[in-house]
């Protein structure tokens, strides 16, 4: 590598973490967009998902419901059986200690199902002013009214956590200074007979100040966030939540931002991945991973951060790409420019949760819950990793598709993978091995209601004895199986 790259790709990283230090996070710029662009009035849903009993989980899971999703009635679509906390997103802190309710508020179906599910109801509170916050962490009158506007909700509405969710925090408010208010927080609640968890929605990487195990040690648990690494205000396109590659991503983050003080390695218990449901669209100046926004005069570079079930459904056709730097998948096409849609899906959120569970943390979180309305993947993947079913669960079942069991299994070199469709329906069927990597599109269009069948042949191929997957997607509906190749 020459010098005059190695100058550049350092100039790029140290860009990248200045950037990363003082941007608004997707909580934030969210939270704006939608009030400058307030969602449609709220829709009547079918209930996709029930449960007629209670579901073990292995670890935590933790959902922020922001108010936008509870105004489109995204609370009809949640699987109460595979979360242990759902926190509403947000009350908002001002600096004086008062709080404004999130609109809609209160939202009594969500209370009432939460504590029929045994799901522990979060009060997830807000402020991205650092002036505002500081005042808070420094001013005893006014921290004090914000802790009995705690008080009075978490006795009013049965909040069973308090999540702060402060952000843009002065650097020198990020060690003892916000350590003392959490510690004066938990004393007003004992006070009170008031006994709320108590956690913080912190960053992924430290750019100055933040001792994050003296925090933790004095929180029931921090949740990480562990997204916005690439977003609106990055100069190239990226992933929102890199497991690998680059000098910033996840396994860094718990490898040394977190474990730095030994964070990771004595008090795992007290952290929770936080992971993204969405994506983030980009105009490019050309068709290669990580390339440049198009910073033309006619053309807006950043188009938006795109939700789960929009891409799934209004992008399904677009070519699919897997960076293996970042174990992250990405969307692109050409009109006018090009296109780029970097997201997360089932396969590499798959991963991230593998990195939670060798960690041995308390749990993941989902940025955020709503952002799939419609769609099942997310939640089988949470079942798959995290549930352990305690009775007979029964739920509603897709009827639409049915995908069977390959074969023979296991096959060489020659396998026949079966599905039956009951309503016309564009049909993908792909063959991934155990990274997610895509071995073969089998089936890519319209079908008609019938029973169909497709071969999947490793001749010709170099594939190797392994386990493989089989995926079957519609607009609204996925499975995968597995098979497995012996030569």
């Amino acid at each position: 590598m020459n010098r005059k790259l190695i100058y550049t790709l350092l100039l790029f990283f140290i860009l990248l973490g200045v950037s990363l230090a003082q941007v608004s996070s997707i909580h934030q710029y969210q939270n704006e967009y939608y009030k400058q662009n307030p969602p449609k009035e709220k829709v009547i849903v079918s209930q996709l998902h029930k449960s007629k009993t209670n579901t073990q989980l292995s670890k935590t899971v933790f959902g922020y419901l922001p108010w936008w999703k509870y105004l489109t009635g995204s609370q009809n679509y949640l699987r109460y059986d595979l979360l242990t906390h759902i926190a509403v997103f947000s009350f908002e802190a001002d600096s004086l200690g008062n709080i404004k309710n999130p609109l809609s508020w209160p939202w009594t179906d969500l209370i009432t199902k939460a504590k029929e599910n045994n799901v522990k109801l979060v009060m997830a509170v807000t402020s991205f002013d650092a002036n505002a916050i500081h005042s808070l962490f420094t001013n005893v009158e006014r921290r004090n009214k914000l802790f009995e506007n705690f008080s009075q909700r978490i006795s009013a509405y049965g909040f069973d956590g308090v999540n702060i969710d402060f952000e843009n925090v002065k650097t020198a408010d990020r060690n003892s200074v916000i350590t003392n208010f959490f510690i004066e927080m938990k004393n007003y609640f004992s006070q009170k007979n008031l006994n709320p968890e108590i956690s913080f929605a912190a960053p992924a990487a430290n750019f100055g100040g933040w001792n994050f195990y003296q925090i933790a040690t004095n929180l029931d648990y921090i949740f990480i966030m562990g997204y916005d690494f690439y977003g609106s205000w990055s100069p190239t396109t990226g992933p929102s939540a890199p497991i690998s590659g680059g000098y910033f991503n996840l396994t860094k983050s718990l490898s040394n931002e977190y474990d730095f003080l030994s964070v990771v390695q004595n008090i795992p218990h007290k952290l929770v991945l936080g992971v993204p449901y969405y994506g983030n669209y980009w105009r490019t100046k050309s068709p290669n991973a990580y390339a440049a926004a198009d910073t033309s005069k006619t053309k807006k570079s950043f188009v938006k951060s795109v939700l789960f079930n929009e891409i799934a459904a209004n992008y399904y056709s677009k070519e699919k790409i897997w960076d293996y730097l970042s174990k992250t998948p990405w969307i692109r096409w050409q009109d006018t420019t090009w296109n780029q849609i970097w997201y997360d899906n089932d396969s590499s959120l798959a991963l991230k949760y593998d990195l939670a569970i060798s960690k041995n943390l308390k749990g993941v979180g989902v940025w955020a819950l709503g952002y799939d309305d419609g769609r099942n993947e997310l939640w089988n993947l949470l079942e798959r990793k995290f549930a352990k079913p305690t009775d007979i669960v029964t739920r509603e079942i897709p009827t639409r598709i049915q995908l069977y069991q390959n074969y023979p299994n296991p096959f060489n070199p020659v396998t026949t993978i079966s599905y039956k469709v009951q309503a016309p329906s564009h049909i993908s069927l792909k063959v991934y091995d155990v990274l997610g990597n895509e071995i073969a599109t089998l089936v890519d269009e319209m079908k008609q209601p019938g029973y169909y069948n497709s071969q999947f042949s490793i001749l010709n191929s170099e594939l190797t004895s392994s386990l493989y997957f089989y995926t079957l997607r519609t607009e609204n509906y996925t499975e995968t199986k597995k098979m497995l190749l012996l030569k």
